[in-house]
């Protein structure tokens, strides 16, 4: 195989091309499809003033997410068992997966947690009950 690549470097070049610009056309529609979907506000007001709702970017926690917020939604103190992650309350997210009777809705916030938090693009679920038309002022 390192034969043929020394002997035949131009396609190796060609793939590159290719791929480099495919990856481009990709993200610049992948993301226009995003802001397609409609836009929301996620807080929550299950006890009290909105606050920031918390949020999950694996499926393998959907279960504890769920029972987690039917605890809060019922006013227990309830604790959690995935990671501690929120959304800014005041900015608006694209709501790509929900329906009224979904507990969970899919996600995607285009604001910028830091570099340490995965930059300007953040996929995630979010209890539906905390998706608002509403801005916070």
């Amino acid at each position: 195989m390192v034969e043929w690549i020394k002997r035949h470097p131009y396609f190796v070049v060609i793939g590159g091309i290719v791929f480099f610009f495919s990856a481009h056309f990709f993200n610049k529609y992948y993301h226009q499809w995003v802001r397609s979907h409609p836009m929301a506000y996620c807080y929550q007001t299950f006890y009290g003033p909105a606050n920031p709702v918390l949020i999950i970017e694996s499926s393998r926690f959907k279960a504890d997410y769920i029972a987690y917020y039917k605890k809060v939604e019922q006013g227990e103190n309830a604790s959690f068992n995935f990671p501690l992650k929120t959304l800014a309350k005041y900015d608006h997210v694209y709501v790509l997966g929900y329906n009224e009777d979904s507990t969970l809705a899919e996600v995607v916030s285009y604001f910028d947690r830091g570099a340490r938090f995965g930059g300007s693009y953040t996929r995630a679920w979010v209890c539906g009950k905390c998706l608002h038309q509403e801005k916070l002022d």
